[in-house]
């Protein structure tokens, strides 16, 4: 019951705050800090016994140790081998695991540069040092961690659920109001030579991506048509880019905003929904602001 209890913690949903300005920010005040601990804690004596710089050049360079340490893992590893499904999908347990990897990091790259800055070099120094030194990182590092992941989600999730809430209620209230105010019917020309794509822009919900593939859905006298196309996605937003209702929320969706029924959810899993259709279509965090923008056009 406690382990189901955590991992459902740890599932929960957490905002990926990760900026190059907030790593960059992050990086020299943990690295100041670092250098600032370290050369007011360590005895001149100390470092005399067992490096070969001085004092100030050995308390510099564990600064700057962790300064590349952070945005290593806090920029370089996100930039690499994070996709941006995995970022709008972001967890507690993710961030955890991220903050514990950058805290060993930071503990292996102060040893490496302790080692090599080291008048001793025996490999029995550094595995003593490192697993001491990690240890030390990790409690140290632990609470202030542990703090800073309660605060945003109890704060910052918070309060950004209200806003959307609020937003939800705009939203639902504006849909009630919206009517089309156009006529206009369109023929695109699929990947097929022997396809045509008839689309009027009045009856068109949404379409989604299968592949080569895309599923158009149409509302006609209330009744729901989906049909499939011989044709991306990403051709058909170039084509209907003319119409500012008609708008992309997802890599893989398109839609037109007029004919919304309603929404639910928030900025983290914002979903959409149209009326005589269970499936719902998502909002990607990152064109979440874009969607609020073309609505209120």
């Amino acid at each position: 019951m406690l382990l189901h209890s955590i991992i459902q913690i740890f599932n929960k949903p957490y905002p990926y705050l990760f900026s190059f300005q907030r790593n960059l920010i992050i990086a020299i005040v943990l690295g100041l800090l670092i250098y600032l601990v370290n050369l007011y804690t360590i005895e001149e004596s100390y470092v005399t016994n067992h490096f070969i710089f001085s004092k100030f050049i050995v308390c510099l360079f564990a600064g700057l140790t962790t300064f590349f340490s952070i945005l290593l893992i806090a920029e370089g590893v996100p930039r690499l081998f994070f996709k941006q499904n995995v970022k709008e999908n972001w967890t507690i347990g993710k961030e955890s695991l991220l903050i514990i990897s950058l805290l060993f990091v930071i503990a292996l790259f102060n040893n490496i540069m302790s080692f090599v800055l080291s008048k001793e070099h025996t490999s029995n120094t550094i595995i003593f040092s490192f697993l001491n030194s990690s240890l030390y990182v990790v409690i140290i590092g632990a609470i202030p961690a542990t703090l800073i992941i309660w605060f945003n989600y109890t704060i910052l999730l918070k309060e950004n659920l209200k806003r959307v809430s609020l937003y939800n209620e705009q939203l639902t209230s504006r849909i009630k109001d919206t009517k089309p105010e156009i006529q206009n019917k369109i023929e695109i020309q699929t990947s097929n030579k022997n396809e045509v794509l008839e689309l009027d822009i009045n009856t068109f919900l949404f379409a989604k991506s299968e592949g080569n593939y895309t599923d158009v859905y149409t509302s006609i006298s209330k009744k729901i048509e989906c049909k499939p196309y011989r044709i991306t996605i990403q051709k058909l937003e170039e084509v209907l880019q003319k119409y500012p209702f008609i708008i992309s929320p997802h890599r893989s969706y398109i839609i037109n905003i007029r004919n919304i029924s309603t929404t639910s959810g928030n900025a983290r899993n914002y979903r959409i929904s149209f009326q005589g259709i269970s499936h719902e279509v998502p909002v990607s965090r990152n064109k979440f602001q874009a969607f609020k923008n073309a609505f209120n056009q």
